[in-house]
């Protein structure tokens, strides 16, 4: 079986090993679906179930990790990838390129995948792992630096062991991790989902999706929206995510036009944003903000902080609005020009629409991804 470039056939086989849990075939498919429009080889995960699907040239497998704790799960998801990397040496299905989703254990278990087939391996890096914000829910000072100390350790391991190293963001290793000085680097987006994302009659909402819940910032817009909640009573704020409402509980914000309801399938989530009329990402750290491509796609008006890699799919007063982060009052100004203006809600939804059409398809990410593995393949 070959790994296939619409373009040109590549002599290749790609194994890709992501991170779990997934509780549905919903949460992984689409993914493996993409890249069975090019692609031939396996994509491997873990979760709460059991699922051994073929998608065209794809096999999509999902390891059930029983009901033990996450080190045992893992356990047992390393144990079956680690025998079909024994197995797939076996098949001499030619050359092979391991993926793996992050630098950590998933990036460990793929070093080791690569090693056993005598394949390359790329490690994604999908976190602003260098940025001590991304631990912002942390509240212990000491507990923080040593997870930042744990990720700079492992992540710096398996970056030495990569052929290659896919970024989100050009200064994406800054304060975290050198890669091996010899691995190819590209920047490329993350998969996003777009063609799901669509127009909706819009209503006065202003809608934050993900967690956790200050890393996502939803504490600095909690703040900004009450600040200015009182001249707009039409508006309300919507966040959606795991764990958000014990975060509201936890910082002691409650507010009637402030609604908050956990994680949902991406098909509720689809609806959600189609109804609101601003998508808000105040991060403190974010590498690349998925849920900002998919409003985008949605023809969404967006407001985001200036951090990491959200520059990289927003740019300033043209498709959406950057603000600092941490600053309620410069997020309130921002929130308020929009709800004001419907004007410059609709100018800056539709560039982002077009930007999303132009940028973040997944042809475009087939093509980076193809490109990427070719420049392996050659060296």
């Amino acid at each position: 079986m070959t790994l296939l470039n619409a373009k040109s056939p590549l002599p290749l086989y790609v194994v890709i090993l992501k991170e779990g849990p997934t509780h549905s075939l919903e949460d992984i498919q689409p993914h493996c679906e993409v890249l069975a429009q090019r692609f031939s080889g396996e994509l491997w995960t873990y979760g709460g179930y059991d699922a051994d699907v073929r998608i065209g040239g794809m096999r999509l497998r999902v390891i059930d990790g029983g009901n033990g704790n996450k080190f045992q799960r893992y356990r047992t998801f390393f144990r079956a990838v680690v025998g079909r990397a024994r197995a797939l040496r076996m098949e001499n299905r030619g050359r092979t390129i391991v993926v793996s989703y992050d630098p950590f254990k998933t990036g460990f278990l793929a070093s080791r995948f690569a090693r056993i087939v005598k394949g390359k391996f790329i490690s994604e890096v999908n976190g602003a792992y260098g940025d001590p914000d991304t631990f912002a829910d942390i509240r212990s000072g000491a507990w923080r630096n040593i997870r930042l100390l744990q990720m700079r350790l492992l992540g710096g391991y398996v970056l030495r062991r990569a052929d290659g190293v896919k970024l989100l963001f050009d200064a994406q290793l800054d304060g975290f991790a050198r890669p091996n000085p010899h691995a190819i680097l590209r920047r490329f987006f993350d998969i996003a989902y777009i063609d799901r994302f669509h127009d909706g009659e819009e209503e006065p909402i202003i809608l934050l999706a993900g967690y956790p819940f200050r890393r996502k910032g939803a504490d600095v817009l909690c703040a900004a929206f009450l600040a200015i909640a009182e001249r707009y009573p039409e508006w309300r704020l919507v966040l959606i995510g795991h764990e958000l409402a014990a975060g509201m509980q936890t910082a002691g914000i409650a507010h009637p036009r402030i609604l908050v309801y956990p994680g949902m399938p991406q098909n509720q989530l689809v609806e959600w944003v189609a109804r609101s009329s601003i998508v808000a990402q105040p991060s403190r750290s974010e590498a690349m903000g998925r849920i900002l491509i998919e409003a985008a796609a949605a023809g969404k008006c967006r407001v985001a902080t200036s951090v990491n890699g959200i520059p990289t799919v927003i740019d300033d007063e043209v498709d959406g609005l950057l603000v600092p982060k941490d600053d309620a009052g410069a997020l309130a100004s921002a929130l308020e020009r929009l709800m004001r203006d419907s004007d410059l809600r609709h100018r800056l939804g539709n560039a982002a629409k077009e930007r999303a059409r132009r940028d973040f398809t997944a042809d475009a990410y087939l093509d980076h991804y193809a490109e990427f593995f070719s420049a392996l393949s050659t060296e």
